[in-house]
């Protein structure tokens, strides 16, 4: 069977994220959408429809798909954004009507430049089956808490860590931690609200706290005294402190020291200074609207932090509003509260990043982790930066 997995024409509504990402590597729960499609048709033909600008990141990094074939074969059609479930699966032999651009039986070959013109972005799914979907970045912050049980109960019961008897767990049957794993003394683990699992490599340093339902990724350091409150996803390569709730962070983003984050979505290579601090709910409890520059949306949430962007620093002690937009390749420093729409590739709040520079200070953070900047990362933020 062939799947193809398509961006819509909404991207711009998961922006930050969605300036060097695709739809489908958003995450929620303990995986992103692509992880979940490759795990669920494994045993079929994925092929991924991108934009043509993140192409070739897209190709580096999913070397073993098809991505933007010339011609896209008869098959099942799904939207990236879709958070797909075996039970959706059902759906794939209806006959399919009102799908609200969410997926498309595809009947015959058609090539790629064809594919967004045909009448499949009119027609809908006709099902009582309400699909999980991400139309905006804080849907994976809502989603988060349901997703997360459901993937916690596909994992495998058993478990060779011991538990040291100088942190205290509560609601073991709850907590999986690997093996490989560190959890330092007088550090409280807590699964009464929901899960915890720890993957490998992971160092919980002294007297850290941590409430579930909370998913810890590999090679991931907990410095001494965080407090890491439920529905969190800290991902790969993260260094992490301070208060952390409601929060998604992707790999390899710095978040050492004291300072809080709530109901936020951080990107890949973000660091975050010591004492920064972001407000999630206004004083006057009114819903938090969301500026993407060109356009301003209720949000409908009376909780919601910051969107932040791939390869962003923000300085120590900065103070970041409800509801804050932080472009990719910002550098975010200065007195009282930041602006809460920030354009990519800001300098503080009135200049813009030198791109040479700051190519420089990729590379140079990549090194720390014995990591390079690829050509094809490069090129993005080059097009990227010439075009914003």
């Amino acid at each position: 069977m062939n799947i193809i997995i398509f961006e819509d024409k909404l991207t711009s509504n998961l922006k930050p994220f969605s300036f060097n990402h695709a739809t489908f590597e958003v995450k929620t729960g303990m995986f992103s959408n692509i992880d979940r499609f490759k795990t669920i048709f494994r045993n079929d033909n994925l092929y991924l429809i991108v934009r043509k600008e993140i192409e070739e990141i897209i190709s580096e990094k999913y070397s073993d798909l098809s991505i933007n074939p010339e011609e896209i074969p008869k098959g099942f059609c799904i939207n990236g954004k879709v958070v797909w479930r075996n039970k959706y699966n059902r759906l794939l032999n209806k006959d399919l009507k009102n799908s609200k651009l969410l997926f498309y039986n595809n009947l015959e070959n058609v090539s790629i430049d064809k594919f967004y013109h045909t009448d499949f972005f009119s027609n809908h799914i006709n099902d009582d089956l309400e699909l999980r979907k991400i139309d905006y970045l804080w849907d994976a912050i809502d989603l988060f808490d349901n997703q997360f049980n459901e993937d916690f109960n596909l994992l495998d019961t058993d478990t060779k860590f011991e538990f040291p008897s100088s942190s205290h767990f509560i609601q073991k049957d709850k907590i999986k931690i690997n093996k490989d794993s560190i959890i330092r003394p007088g550090c409280v683990l807590d699964a009464e609200k929901g899960p915890i699992v720890i993957k490998s490599n992971v160092i919980v340093d002294i007297g850290s706290k941590i409430q579930g339902p909370v998913f810890i990724d590999d090679d991931v350091f907990l410095s001494s005294g965080a407090n890491i409150k439920s529905k969190a996803l800290i991902g790969p390569g993260c260094k992490v402190g301070g208060e952390i709730s409601n929060t998604i962070f992707h790999a390899n983003s710095n978040k050492v020291h004291d300072g809080f984050l709530g109901h936020s979505y951080v990107g890949e290579w973000v660091n975050i200074g010591a004492g920064t601090n972001n407000s999630n709910l206004k004083n006057n409890y009114s819903t938090v609207k969301f500026s993407f520059g060109d356009d301003t949306i209720d949000t409908k949430r009376l909780f919601l932090g910051c969107m932040i962007g791939d390869y962003t620093r923000i300085g120590i002690s900065s103070m970041l509003n409800t509801g804050t937009f932080i472009g990719i390749g910002s550098n975010v420093f200065g007195a009282g509260f930041q602006n809460k729409f920030i354009s990519p590739f800001s300098w503080g709040k009135n200049n813009r990043v030198d791109f040479e520079k700051f190519i420089d200070t990729c590379i140079n953070m990549k090194k720390r982790r014995h990591k390079n900047l690829s050509n094809s990362e490069k090129n993005i933020l080059e097009k990227l930066y010439n075009s914003l």
